[in-house]
C-alpha cells in the first residue's frame, strides 16, 4: 500500500485529493481528528457483519494475528513503527469487517441511515478508493473465506456488483457484456483499475482499415502488438464513454498515484488514456464536442469545469508515449486544409438530426423549381 507520490503531494489541493474524508482504512491516516468519528461506526458494522456470516472475532483475529508480518510489508516502514502486532491485527479487523458490510449493504441497497447520512455514505465511498487508505485484499478474502451467508453470497458477487455501481467513472450498466473482475487482486482500487481498462479496451479504429486494426483491443498495454494506421483518412477512433461528476478528479488522482508507485503496474495504462483525453480537451468547446459523440457524460453540469478538471490532472502527469502516434496522427489530419474544409460543413452544418434530411429536400425543391422554370419558358412552349 503505497503512499502518494512526491510529486503529486506539491499540488496545493493534495490533501482534498487524498485525504479521507469520513473514515480511514489501514495505518495511514488512522486517528486523524476529523476522522475520529466514525471510528464508533465501524464495532457496528463489524457486529452485524459477524452476525450475518455466522462467525466468531476471536476466530477472525487469530487468523489475521498470524499472518500480521505479511500485513506489515505492505505499507510504509516509516508509518509501520506507531503499531505493535496486536493494535495492527484488531485495525486490520476492524477496517476489513467495516468494508465488507459496506460493501455488501450497498450492493444489496440496504438503508444505512441508522448509521450515515446521505452524504456520508457517498463520501465514504470515496474514501473507499483513496490510494493512501486501502488495506490489503488477501485480509478481506481472509475475513471472507469462513462467512456464511444465510442467502449465499460470495465475495466476488460482492465485490462486482459494488465496483460496478460505485466506481464513479464508468457510465452506468458498464459491466453488461464485460467479463467477471478477477479472484486476485491488491485492493479495491486496484479492482476498480482493472474494471476501468476492461472499458477502455473498447476503444477501436473503424473505417477503411487492415484487418489488422479492426481492434486494438489491447491498445492500453506498453507491450502492444498492433500498430496504428498510417494515416487517420476515412477512419474513426471510438472512444468508450467515461463518467464525470463531483468524484471523478480524486479517483483519476489516486489511480494515477497507484500507478506511479514504484511496485505498482508499469504500463501507464490509466495515465496514457487520461493523457490522451487531455490532449483533446483545450476548453468548454472541446468537453461539448466530445460529449456530442458520447464519449464524455458530464454530470457536473458546466463544460468549462471539465476542462478544468482534465487540465488540472495533466499538470500532474508524466505523460507516458503510448498514445504518441496516434496524436501526431490526428495533428497532421488536422493540419491537412483538405480535410479541414471537407469536414467542416460535415460535422458543424449537418450534426443536428434531420439537417441532412432537410438539405435534400431544399436540393429536390431546388431541382422542381428548375424544371418548371425550364417547361415554361417561351422557347419551351414554342417547341
Amino acid at each position: 500500500m503505497s503512499k502518494v507520490p512526491e510529486m503529486q503531494r506539491r499540488n496545493q489541493d493534495s490533501e482534498k485529493y487524498n485525504e479521507p474524508n469520513v473514515i480511514s482504512f489501514g495505518p495511514y491516516h488512522h486517528d486523524k481528528p476529523h476522522l475520529r468519528a466514525a471510528e464508533n461506526i465501524k464495532p457496528i458494522c463489524v457486529r452485524k457483519f459477524l452476525a450475518d456470516s455466522n462467525q466468531d472475532i476471536e476466530d477472525l483475529y487469530k487468523k489475521i494475528e498470524s499472518n500480521i508480518k505479511a500485513v506489515r510489508v505492505c505499507y510504509d516502514t516509516l508509518a509501520m513503527t506507531k503499531y505493535n502486532a496486536e493494535k495492527l491485527a484488531w485495525m486490520m479487523l476492524l477496517d476489513g469487517c467495516f468494508i465488507l458490510q459496506f460493501v455488501n449493504s450497498s450492493a444489496r441497497e440496504e438503508d444505512m441511515s441508522n448509521l450515515l447520512r446521505n452524504h456520508e455514505i457517498s463520501l465514504v465511498e470515496l474514501d473507499l478508493f483513496l490510494e493512501e487508505n486501502q488495506i490489503p485484499f488477501g485480509i478481506l478474502r481472509l475475513i471472507f473465506e469462513g462467512a456464511q451467508f444465510k442467502d449465499g453470497s460470495t465475495m466476488k458477487d460482492m465485490k462486482n456488483r459494488f465496483v460496478a455501481d460505485r466506481n464513479g467513472i464508468l457510465p452506468a450498466g458498464y459491466d453488461r457484456g464485460l467479463p467477471q473482475l478477477p479472484e486476485e487482486s491488491s485492493h479495491l482500487l486496484h479492482l476498480m483499475r482493472i474494471a476501468l481498462l476492461s472499458w477502455v479496451a473498447k476503444t477501436r479504429f473503424r473505417g477503411k482499415t487492415p484487418s489488422n486494426y479492426d481492434s486494438l483491443g489491447n491498445f492500453f498495454n506498453t507491450s502492444w502488438s498492433l500498430e496504428p494506421p498510417e494515416s487517420l483518412s476515412d477512419r474513426v477512433i471510438e472512444l468508450p464513454q467515461i463518467t464525470i461528476d463531483e468524484f471523478t478528479h480524486t479517483r483519476c488522482l489516486n489511480i494515477l498515484a497507484y500507478e506511479m508507485y514504484s511496485e505498482g503496474p508499469d504500463d501507464y495504462a490509466v495515465t496514457s488514456y487520461i493523457s490522451f483525453l487531455g490532449s483533446l480537451i483545450d476548453d468548454a468547446d472541446d468537453v461539448k464536442e466530445l460529449r456530442s459523440r458520447h464519449t464524455l457524460c458530464n454530470f457536473l453540469g458546466s463544460d468549462e469545469e471539465v476542462a478544468r478538471i482534465f487540465h488540472e490532472i495533466a499538470n500532474n502527469l508524466v505523460h507516458p508515449a503510448i498514445f504518441q502516434e496516434i496524436e501526431v496522427l490526428i495533428q497532421k489530419y488536422c493540419y491537412n486544409r483538405l480535410n479541414t474544409y471537407m469536414n467542416y460543413p460535415l460535422y458543424y452544418r449537418f450534426s443536428a438530426p434531420g439537417s441532412m434530411i432537410a438539405f435534400i429536400a431544399a436540393l429536390l425543391m431546388l431541382y422542381l423549381a428548375m424544371m418548371q422554370t425550364y417547361f415554361f419558358l417561351p422557347s419551351h412552349k414554342s417547341k
